[in-house]
Formats: structure tokens, C-alpha cells, sequence
């Protein structure tokens, strides 16, 4: 029985801490990007554009993730994760424990909300 354990380990594989670090990477990086859309689509509009610059400031960017552990739920593909994600807001610097499911779909992984 013991003999099994680490085959079994091995058959089901989830997601590796940088398979989740690309996901959230990829997160704040939409956010940026829609931003980006809504300053550009400010124009020359004194008050959106201030407006759009003020936001730009209180959006989060992101420095770092840490200590990524996944465990399955729900099924072979599903799986709940956790990490340490540091981000910067409004000049300050602070660091939250996130907790997110990720998902296997067609060979790649997905960030559930």
C-alpha cells in the first residue's frame, strides 16, 4: 500500500506555484489594461481625465506571490489555492493571504472567482 502513494502523487498533478502566479499576474494585468482603455477613452475631457488619472493612482499593482498551496476539490480538475500576494495601493505596500479556485479546462489553467 505504501508503494502506491507516491504514484498516485504523481498521477494528479495540479497547478505549480507558477502556473498561479502567471494567472494573477495575468488578473492585475487586464485590470491595467481596461484602465489603460477607460484613461484613453477620456479624450480631452478636463474632469474624465482627472477622474481616470485619480483611479489609475488607487489601482493596485502587483509585487509579488508567495507560498502558493493548492489542494483538489470538487473533482480532478478543481482546485483551491491560496497565496500570499503583495501588492502595492496608493503608495502603500501590503501583503493579504487570497484564496481562489483554479481550474484545469482543456490543458490549460484557469483563475475562478
Amino acid at each position: 500500500m505504501l508503494l502506491l502513494t507516491p504514484l498516485l502523487a504523481a498521477c494528479s498533478s495540479g497547478p505549480s506555484e507558477s502556473d498561479v502566479e502567471n494567472l494573477i499576474e495575468a488578473q492585475y494585468e487586464q485590470a491595467g489594461s481596461m484602465m489603460d482603455n477607460a484613461m484613453a477613452g477620456a479624450g480631452n475631457d478636463e474632469m474624465a481625465r482627472a477622474m481616470s488619472g485619480m483611479m489609475a493612482g488607487m489601482m493596485p499593482t502587483l509585487e509579488s506571490v508567495e507560498n502558493v498551496n493548492c489542494d483538489t476539490i470538487e473533482g480532478d480538475n478543481t482546485y483551491m489555492c491560496t497565496a500570499d500576494i503583495t501588492q502595492t495601493v496608493a503608495g502603500n505596500s501590503r501583503t493579504d493571504k487570497g484564496s481562489f479556485k483554479v481550474y484545469q479546462v482543456n490543458d490549460e489553467w484557469v483563475l475562478g472567482m
